[in-house]
């Protein structure tokens, strides 16, 4: 039998569907959009839910304040003041309630006054006192103080008490003697991020006796905005006037 002849094959032409890999310009542009819009819905929401846990936490932290500023007036019997001055102008609020808890302790040994303000009455009051009735505030032998609350000391700056990452917002407590002057009026504080004043509760009143507040500037560290927290409100404030008008 005849050999046959070997017949060479050239390049094979595809006769079915032209394959490719990757994405077409117009392709990845589409999927571009389709991420941006995503991320458009997406991003205010979780926004908003990171917004919401910040200030569920300051409002849990605030509420562990209020409990320990009640363990103290279960223990001594009183709110401690939350400045040195009455509305009407007197002074020596601090030392006068130190020494109605210790009547053995030395004036030389009382908590200075004008380091007591509202910023600073958590610290200062919560850090506790001694054993010793003779200098209670550990200013003469710098005994050490038993703790009525267990500050995150990272975030004690001074006598300053803030939120986590929040530091021009300090934690503020204003004793009832302290919300209003003789005319009913909020008595304005001065503070990083605007004046602050008692606010109102649920019922839409400040001014209630045996009661104090503690306050926070939340997470935006602006005072008067919707992002306030108060031991008065369960939330914030712009949630306390938006179940005012449900």
């Amino acid at each position: 039998m005849a050999a046959q002849p070997h017949i060479q094959a050239g390049p094979r032409t595809a006769t079915g569907p032209h394959r490719r890999s990757g994405f077409t310009l117009v392709e990845l542009l589409v999927v571009l959009l389709i991420v941006g819009m995503l991320a458009a819905i997406l991003t205010p929401v979780v926004m908003q839910s990171l917004a919401k846990a910040r200030n569920a936490a300051i409002k849990a932290e605030i509420d562990m304040l209020h409990m320990a500023i009640m363990n103290y007036k279960n223990e001594y019997g009183s709110f401690p003041p939350c400045i040195d001055t009455t509305v009407g102008g007197g002074s020596g609020l601090v030392a006068r309630h130190v020494q109605r808890l210790f009547p053995r302790a030395a004036p030389a040994v009382l908590p200075g006054g004008a380091d007591i303000n509202p910023a600073t009455a958590l610290v200062g009051w919560l850090a506790g006192y001694t054993e010793n009735p003779v200098d209670p505030v550990g200013i003469g032998t710098g005994g050490k103080r038993n703790k009525l609350y267990d500050f995150d000391q990272p975030r004690v700056a001074g006598m300053l008490y803030h939120p986590t990452q929040k530091p021009n917002a300090p934690y503020i407590y204003i004793d009832n003697t302290h919300y209003a002057d003789a005319t009913g009026t909020p008595i304005p504080f001065a503070a990083v991020g605007g004046p602050y004043a008692a606010e109102a509760d649920a019922s839409g009143v400040a001014f209630h006796p045996e009661t104090f507040q503690i306050l926070c500037a939340g997470r935006d560290e602006q005072w008067g905005t919707d992002d306030d927290v108060s031991n008065f409100w369960p939330g914030t404030r712009g949630e306390y006037l938006d179940s005012l008008t449900k």
